[in-house]
C-alpha cells in the first residue's frame, strides 16, 4: 500500500515536472498560436497585445498604490508576463471544453433519433454528420463513416466497436460508450428498442443538466473568487495608508514612511503575487474536462484500497502493525526506565498508533471504496436496464461486466457465481456491495430478482421502478461528485481572505513599532 503511495507521488511530480516545461514552450507566441488553433479557434494577436497592455498597466498601478519599490514592479510584472500565455490559453482551452461537451451531447442524442428510423449505424452517422460545422466532431464521424465503408477489418473483430473508436478516444465519454454498445447490440441481434432509446435520451437530458449546472455554480464561483482578491487589494491598501497618516497625529516631525520599510515591501509583493496565483488557480478550474469522470490516478488509488478491502488478511496486517510499532515501543520503554517521561508520553500515541495502523489504513481505504462504489453502481444499473430490454438478468450481468467501472468487478464475479449456485434466492442479490451499506444498491437488486422471476416479458412494472431507482440513484451520485468539484473552486475564496489577514497582522504590528518610536520620540522632546 505504502509503495503504492510511494509510486503515485512519483508519477504526479513527473507529470507537473513535464507540465512545467510545456508551459515554458508558450513563452513563444507561434507555441501559444499553434496549441490555440489545435483547439479550433483564431488567435487574435489583437486580443493578446490588449490583454498585456491592460496586465502590464494593472502591475504598474498596483505597484504604485502600494509603492513598491522598482525592483518589486520588475518581480511583479515578470510574473504577470510569465502568467499570461497560460491565461490566454486557458480562455481557449474553456470554450473548445464547452463545445466538446455541446457536441458530445447533441451526437448521443440525434444518433439515436437517426438509428431509430433505418436501424443502421452507417446511415445515422450520415444523417448526424450533416448537423456539424466542420471541426472534431465533423472530423471524427467522417472519418468511422469511411472506416466503415472502405476499413479493412480482421476475421473475428467486431467492425462496429473499432470502426467507433476514434469517436470514443476522442471525447472519452462513458455514455458515448454505452450508446454504441446499445446501437451495436440493436443492429446485430434486432428487436425493439424504443423503450431503451427513450430510456438513453432521458438520461442524457439530465446528464447535460447537470453539467450545465455544475459550470454555472464554477462561474459564479470564480466571480466570488475575483471579489474576494480585489476586496482583499483594497482592504490591505487602506490599512497601509491609515497607518502611514498616523504619523501627522503626533507633535514630533518624522520622515518614517511605512511604505519604505523592508519587511512591508516585501510582503506586499509576497502578497500580490500570492493573489495572482489565486487567480490563476480559479481561472484554471474553468478549463477542467466536462467529460471526465474520473481521473486515472483516482482510478489506481482505488483499484489499491479495492485489493486491500477484497482481500483484507486481518492476521497478517496485524503482524505487520506489530513489527512496526516495535522499536517505538522499545523506545517508549527505554524512555520510562530513564525517568524521561516527557519523551515516553510523546511515543506512547505513536507506538499506539504503529500498532493500530492496519486498522486505521483499512477504515480508511473502505471509505474510499464505498464513496467510488456509490458514484459507480448508477451508471452499472443505468448499463444493465439497458440490456435488459432485450437480454435477461444473467445475460444482461455477464454482458454488462466488461465495461463495469474497476470498482465494481469484484462484486460482479462475486454475484454470477451465487447466481450460478442459487439463482432463485433473493440473499443472491442482495449480497451484491452488501459490505458497503449502500440502501439503493439493495433495493436495485430486489427489482432484478423480481425481474428474473418474471422474466423480461412481464417485468415491465418492475423494469419502471428499477429506472425510476437508477435515475435518482444517478442524480445523487451526480450530486456529490459535482458538490466536490464545485466545494474546491469555492474554497479558493478564503485563499484571498487567509492572505489579507496574514498581510494585515504584519502591517498593523509594523505600525504600532513606528507609533511607539514616535511616542517616545515626543518624550524625548518633551525632556
Amino acid at each position: 500500500m505504502y509503495a503504492d503511495s510511494l509510486k503515485r507521488i512519483l508519477k504526479r511530480t513527473d507529470e507537473r515536472r513535464g507540465c512545467i516545461v510545456g508551459w515554458l514552450t508558450f513563452w513563444n507566441p507561434k507555441n501559444l498560436q499553434k496549441k490555440v488553433d489545435m483547439y479550433g479557434y483564431h488567435f487574435s494577436w489583437k486580443t493578446h497585445a490588449v490583454m498585456i497592455f491592460l496586465a502590464l498597466a494593472g502591475v504598474i498601478g498596483i505597484g504604485a498604490v502600494f509603492r513598491l519599490k522598482a525592483g518589486g514592479v520588475v518581480i511583479a510584472l515578470t510574473a504577470v508576463i510569465m502568467m499570461l500565455p497560460v491565461l490566454v490559453l486557458d480562455m481557449y482551452h474553456k470554450m473548445y471544453e464547452q463545445k466538446r461537451f455541446a457536441d458530445a451531447a447533441e451526437y448521443m442524442e440525434q444518433m439515436l433519433y437517426a438509428f431509430q428510423k433505418t436501424g443502421k449505424i452507417l446511415s445515422a452517422l450520415k444523417e448526424t454528420r450533416e448537423i456539424f460545422e466542420e471541426g472534431k466532431m465533423r472530423s471524427c464521424i467522417e472519418q468511422v463513416i469511411l472506416e466503415l465503408e472502405f476499413g479493412d477489418f480482421s476475421a473475428g473483430e467486431n467492425v462496429f466497436e473499432s470502426a467507433l473508436e476514434p469517436i470514443e478516444s476522442q471525447y472519452q465519454c462513458p455514455k458515448i460508450k454505452m450508446l454504441h454498445e446499445l446501437l451495436i447490440n440493436a443492429e446485430e441481434h434486432g428487436g425493439e428498442m424504443s423503450e431503451s432509446a427513450l430510456l438513453l435520451l432521458e438520461d442524457i437530458e439530465l446528464w447535460k443538466r447537470r453539467g450545465y449546472q455544475l459550470q454555472a455554480e464554477k462561474k459564479k464561483s470564480h466571480t466570488d473568487n475575483i471579489i474576494s482578491v480585489i476586496v482583499s487589494v483594497i482592504l490591505c491598501a487602506t490599512a497601509l495608508y491609515v497607518l502611514d497618516s498616523m504619523k501627522d497625529l503626533f507633535v514630533v516631525k518624522t520622515d518614517f514612511n511605512i511604505f519604505g520599510v523592508g519587511i512591508i515591501q516585501v510582503s506586499s509583493l509576497v502578497f500580490l503575487l500570492f493573489l495572482l496565483w489565486v487567480f490563476v488557480k480559479s481561472s484554471r478550474n474553468l478549463t477542467n474536462d466536462w467529460l471526465a469522470t474520473e481521473k486515472v490516478e483516482k482510478e489506481q488509488e482505488i483499484s489499491s484500497s479495492c485489493e486491500m478491502v477484497y482481500h483484507y488478511n486481518e492476521k497478517k496486517e496485524k503482524r505487520k502493525s506489530m513489527l512496526w510499532a516495535l522499536p517505538a515501543a522499545g523506545m517508549m520503554l527505554a524512555a520510562v526506565l530513564a525517568g524521561k517521561l516527557i519523551l515516553a508520553g510523546i511515543l506512547f500515541p505513536v507506538t499506539l498508533f504503529l500498532a493500530m495502523q492496519h486498522k486505521v489504513g483499512y477504515q480508511i481505504a473502505k471509505r474510499d471504496v464505498k464513496e467510488a462504489v456509490y458514484l459507480a453502481l448508477p451508471g452499472w444499473f443505468m448499463e444493465l436496464a439497458l440490456l435488459l430490454q432485450n437480454n435477461n438478468v444473467q445475460v444482461s450481468i455477464e454482458k454488462s461486466k466488461n465495461s463495469a467501472p474497476p470498482v465494481l468487478r469484484y462484486e460482479i464475479e462475486c454475484l454470477e457465481e451465487r447466481l450460478k449456485k442459487t439463482p432463485e434466492k433473493l440473499s443472491a442479490y442482495t449480497e451484491f456491495c452488501k459490505e458497503f451499506d449502500v440502501p439503493e444498491a439493495q433495493n436495485c437488486m430486489k427489482m432484478l430478482h423480481a425481474v428474473a422471476e418474471m422474466g423480461t416479458g412481464d417485468a415491465v412494472t418492475q423494469m419502471n421502478h428499477l429506472i425510476m431507482h437508477v435515475n435518482e440513484m444517478q442524480n445523487r451520485a451526480e450530486e456529490i461528485r459535482n458538490g466536490k468539484i464545485a466545494f474546491r473552486q469555492k474554497m479558493i475564496f478564503s485563499y484571498p481572505v487567509i492572505a489579507a489577514t496574514v498581510k494585515l497582522l504584519i502591517d498593523l504590528t509594523v505600525g504600532m513599532i513606528m507609533m511607539f518610536h514616535m511616542l517616545g520620540s515626543m518624550g524625548g522632546a518633551v525632556q
